[in-house]
């Protein structure tokens, strides 16, 4: 590493000035006096002024973001204006690359939706080698032609050669310029130098957040063309040891015609695999994939197209001794834990906590070469990885692998393509024609040929080119309702831009780079970038050396940092910062310091000392290195009171207690599952008392807390919420908004204060997966017209075994209670209104989950939702409840016999409580009196279910004498529970359909169907508890700034919401349908 710059920074610079600040002067890197940030800062023993000292390089894109704060003159939108013209260009980077932005298809959508009186023109470079012909593209309404000038927007896949690019033009093509990448800078440059305003594709997010979900990629494909790819290399691979196999006979992607083509041709394959089998002493084949985004479910999705199992990492030893011959292949997914563990862990299967890992990474060694390696076969590698992190696998742990007689690695699919990253002896990227080079882990050769000796390893960079017909077509789809904005901007100051999404993304305008983007200026020089590489991978080396400080919160705007580094000043210690990041939206930032010298551990403990005393720094501090064991100091630590210890309260804990800054108090009145529910959060506490009594008590610890979540039954929120504003705290429940919440709703305003209601699953995902659809559909200029939404828990079709075809995930008088309230709903524009006593009599067919025998019952009052959602035009309003097709009316046949009556029993046990309701119902028996009451019900299925109920013995005692359905719940919940081995369902299903002023019809369909995990957490316990403590960890961080009695059906609520979800693999499936129009599917 060369000699590290030393750079005199002024003392009111980087020292004494907050990011507001720093903001407000325009200061740029020269303006704070650092030539180029990221070399260390020296702290000399005798001060001289102005104060000596040396920056050492951090991570590239964080700390000169930190530091670079120099705001753009000009709007990006000003001087670019829209003229209704776009180019699409002829792709030039590689002769492979046949996609494009846009299909004849979205072209024809896209000039029929413009006004007549401001029609859109699309321009199309000649070319011959795009999947789509340019006759498609001139039938679809573009005119074709070689001069793209009169465009304002101009289109691409790839790179644009630098030759190509027309000046004072805005372009739209992936350019890979973003990590500094040295072969991209001279494009780079030329965008600058021709005044171009340019976004990136890659930086397309949602909702503009850095971290945000990428709203125009081609991952999922990427998955796809890499999974079949793969398949021919196994085949090579097994012929060169002696084995013929089906998979020798698998083209690569490109050569089938389009994906309906290929995943025909790997069925066709399945069926020989499990047909015939394979070799009977193969062992069998295991597929190890990594990720969870597109890219790693891309590849899942043709795997299952063979005949497949999935088993767990710890079968895997086991499986392996299972002789051949084999009908199908197996695969595993690869988990975080399964990769890494902590250091100071002496177990390799304990749960890996993401956000701790991300963090910090060097607390964590690799051990999938131990845990998973010896026993793979295929690696489908779509993990993301970065220079912080340990490898996948190393050259020396397959080397290792080898020597120790593991060497059945036949190929690697590493489709995340990063060369020499999280699997090190990925060299080189491959291409299309040549998808595979071979490498030899005993000679760490690499060979274009593939031998017996060695490992198929497959790294094509453009795998989404080889299905570029449906490659295309997803991709245009996603960038299609993005271009009308910057086609008809006015190219003003004030208004008429783009939007949050675009604005993030434009890297360049004006002849800069804008301020997301400045960091890219200081990684032009690739020594630079290297020395930057470097200082990350040195971490762990570092802590040998000295000791790492690493601090979280406010530190700009509190002072925290200056006060920090002043200490360390007067200590005469060097101090180098490895890692310096702001988070923008949150206000909050990130650093990690490396402190050496021979006062190092009395300055840190200085620090640590000091941080306590800026609680509006609200910052956390760990102490990392030297003999020392990792020290975690809480500044600030949020309180959350949990109120109620029920069955969704341990994912609630789990959820917000992840954090070292949040201590979760939980009170109930049964101190064994108030123990359990504390127990899942890192900083827990339980209190036992009755808490809908011991008043003077609950509202000492409401006091205390910070933030209040009910988990009560809902009659008991208004009383929470009453304490809640008397002590200034904001409040959450999961329930709907009870008549005795909303009185408190000006007191509430009064206060200053949040009470977030109905954040569970239903209510709660419903709302803010709906309103996500309509307020998209809306602010296109459509309106409602049809509105369906249900949802159920139930158990996983293999658990549905009893007569109910019913298990409990919640509350049984819960689910009691809702099964006779009253309902009303809009069906074509009549009400519909149906009595509780009747509610159970009115359950319709349910098609939404095809595979599964379904129905469902109206939910309450859905009329309301016409104003809450605002769909005062629709014509059908309904929220329904999905069971088992059966449940209800078996169950009305119950309520009828008085079972769900809140009433005393007439005997002290089941066969006398039942015979005394027949009698009253002027009924000898179960039959006649279904003929009397009930005719549409089942008599035998509800004789058949009390039988199985045990109902029919004088030896079954009822708990609870003075009441039939406490009595009825408590042997419901008795014999209607999940064993062991079983899980439970949740299905949603919302059906809305809009109609647009040109009289397109668009039908959107969204699902969500969630399973539990066995002997962990319930679907239910995941959907509601996590929802709950999502909204409740928003309020923490200042998400939600409105005050009042809140919901989450606005936008500033179930945005982030939804994205918060989605991070815990809670995904709704949407499809959009146009029926009638002319939109493009």
């Amino acid at each position: 590493m060369s000699t590290p710059i030393r750079a005199h920074v002024r003392r009111e610079g980087l020292r004494l000035l907050s990011r507001s600040q720093i903001r407000r002067r325009h200061l740029s890197y020269g303006a704070l006096g650092v030539q180029k940030p990221g070399f260390s800062f020296h702290f000399p023993s005798t001060p001289t002024t102005p104060s000596s000292k040396r920056l050492s390089s951090p991570s590239w894109n964080t700390l000169s973001r930190a530091l670079s704060t120099s705001v753009t003159s000009k709007s990006i939108n000003e001087g670019y204006a829209g003229n209704g013209v776009v180019g699409i260009v002829r792709e030039s980077y590689n002769k492979w690359e046949r996609r494009v932005p846009l299909t004849p298809d979205q072209v024809r959508a896209l000039i029929a939706q413009s006004p007549a009186s401001s029609p859109i023109k699309v321009l199309v470079q000649p070319a011959n080698h795009r999947i789509f012909t340019d006759a498609e593209y001139v039938a679809a309404g573009a005119t074709l032609q070689e001069d793209l000038s009169e465009a304002c927007l101009i289109l691409g896949v790839k790179q644009v050669k630098e030759e190509n690019l027309l000046p004072d033009k805005s372009y739209m093509f992936f350019s890979h310029v973003i990590k500094g990448q040295p072969e991209n800078m001279p494009l780079l440059q030329k965008l600058l130098d021709s005044n171009i305003r340019f976004f990136d594709y890659e930086c397309i997010t949602q909702g503009g957040e850095s971290d945000g979900r990428r709203l125009v990629a081609f991952g999922e494909f990427a998955g796809i063309a890499g999974m079949i790819d793969t398949f021919q290399a196994i085949g090579q691979q097994l012929l060169q040891s002696g084995y013929s196999t089906p998979f020798l006979n698998s083209p690569s992607s490109y050569m089938y015609r389009d994906l309906v083509a290929a995943k025909f041709g790997v069925s066709s394959m399945g069926r020989d695999i499990s047909n015939g089998g394979l070799p009977s002493s193969l062992e069998p084949l295991v597929f190890a994939f990594t990720g969870g985004g597109n890219v790693a479910r891309g590849a899942r999705e043709i795997f299952e197209l063979l005949p497949h199992k999935y088993v767990k990492v710890s079968e895997l030893e086991e499986l392996k001794k299972v002789p051949g011959p084999h009908t199908c292949v197996y695969g595993v997914l690869v988990e975080q834990e399964d990769m890494v563990k902590l250091k100071a862990s002496a177990s390799s299967d304990e749960k890996i906590e993401k956000a701790h890992y991300r963090k910090n990474p060097s607390e964590y060694e690799p051990i999938f070469h131990t845990k998973v390696g010896p026993y793979v076969n295929v690696l489908v590698n779509g993990m993301y990885w970065d220079q912080r992190y340990p490898r996948l696998l190393t050259k020396d742990q397959i080397k290792g692998l080898y020597a120790a007689g593991n060497d059945g690695l036949l190929a690697l699919a590493d489709i995340s393509c990063d060369i020499g990253g999280s699997v090190e002896f990925l060299e080189k990227s491959t291409s299309v024609e040549k998808p595979y080079f071979n490498y030899d882990p005993r000679t760490d050769e690499v060979t274009d040929k593939i031998r017996s000796e060695g490992i198929a390893v497959m790294g094509v960079d453009i795998l989404p080119s080889e299905l570029p017909r449906e490659a295309s077509k997803h991709f245009g789809d996603a960038l299609l309702p993005l271009l009308p904005e910057i086609l008809g901007a006015n190219g003003s100051a004030e208004g008429g831009g783009v939007g949050v999404e675009l604005t993030n993304s434009c890297i360049t305008a004006h002849g800069e780079l804008m301020d997301n983007f400045r960091y890219i200026e200081q990684l032009k020089s690739s020594a630079f970038k290297e020395q930057s590489l470097r200082s990350l991978r040195s971490v762990p080396e570092a802590e040998e050396r000295g000791l790492v400080v690493e601090l979280d919160g406010h530190l700009f705007d509190s002072g925290l940092i200056n006060s920090v580094l002043d200490l360390m000043e007067a200590s005469a210690c060097e101090v180098e910062i490895i890692n310096m990041s702001v988070r923008g939206t949150e206000g909050r930032s990130h650093a990690v310091l490396r402190v050496t010298g021979d006062k190092k551990e009395e300055v840190v403990n200085k620090v640590r000392d000091l941080v306590p005393l800026l609680p509006t720094a609200e910052a956390t501090c760990s102490i990392h290195g030297g003999s020392r064991q990792a020290v975690v100091t809480d500044m600030s630590q949020k309180r959350v009171l949990v109120l109620g210890a029920g069955r969704v309260a341990n994912s609630f804990a789990e959820y917000i207690g992840r954090r070292d800054d949040r201590k979760v108090v939980v009170a109930g009145n049964v101190d064994s599952e108030v123990r359990s529910v504390a127990a899942e959060a890192k900083h827990g506490e339980g209190v036992c008392f009755d808490v809908t009594s011991d008043k003077a008590r609950l509202e000492g610890l409401v006091k205390e807390s910070d933030v209040v979540v009910s988990l009560l039954p809902a009659p008991f929120h208004g009383m929470v919420g009453d304490l809640c504003i008397n002590n200034g705290v904001n409040m959450v429940t999961a329930s709907y908004v009870s008549p005795a919440v909303r009185e408190l709703e000006q007191r509430c305003l009064d206060a200053g204060l949040s009470i977030l209601n109905e954040v569970g699953l239903d209510p709660g995902m419903d709302h803010m997966s709906a309103m996500k659809i309509m307020d998209d559909v809306k602010e296109r200029g459509g309106m409602i017209k049809h509105f369906s939404s249900v949802c159920g828990g139930l158990p996983a079709p293999e658990a549905a075994t009893n007569p109910l075809m019913y298990k409990f995930s919640w509350s049984p008088m819960g689910v009691m209670t809702a099964s006779q309230n009253s309902a009303v709903h809009l069906r074509e524009g009549e009400v519909v209104k149906v009595e509780g006593s009747e509610l159970l009599n009115s359950a319709e067919d349910l098609h939404a989950f095809p595979t599964m025998n379904l129905e469902c019952l109206p939910n309450r009052d859905s009329l309301i939702y016409r104003d809450l959602y605002d769909i005062q035009e629709a014509d059908t309003v309904f929220r329904g409840t999905i069971r088992f097709k059966g449940f209800s009316q078996l169950m009305y046949g119950i309520k009828k016999l008085g079972l769900l009556e809140d009433a005393p029993c007439d005997s002290d046990n089941w066969a006398g409580v039942v015979q005394g309701m027949l009698a009253k119902g002027g009924a000898a028996s179960v039959e006649e009196f279904v003929a009397k009451h009930c005719p549409k019900s089942d008599a035998q299925s509800i004789a058949d279910c009390l039988n199985w109920l045990g109902m029919n013995g004088a030896d079954l005692k009822v708990a609870h004498p003075g009441s039939a359905i406490k009595s009825f719940c408590a042997l419901l919940e008795s014999r209607l529970l999940f064993e062991g081995d079983e899980r439970d369902m949740v299905l949603m299903h919302h059906d809305i359909r809009a109609e647009f002023p040109d009289g397109t019809i668009e039908k959107h369909r969204s699902n969500l169907q969630v399973y539990g995990e066995v002997a962990k957490m319930s679907a239910m316990c995941k959907t509601v508890g996590y929802t709950a403590a999502i909204g409740a960890e928003m309020i923490l961080r200042g998400d939600i700034v409105d005050k009042g009695i809140l919901t989450p059906m606005d936008k500033s609520i179930y945005g982030k919401g939804l994205e918060l979800l989605e991070e815990e693999g809670l995904v709704f499936d949407e499809t959009c349908e146009v029926i009638k129009g002319a939109r493009a599917a």
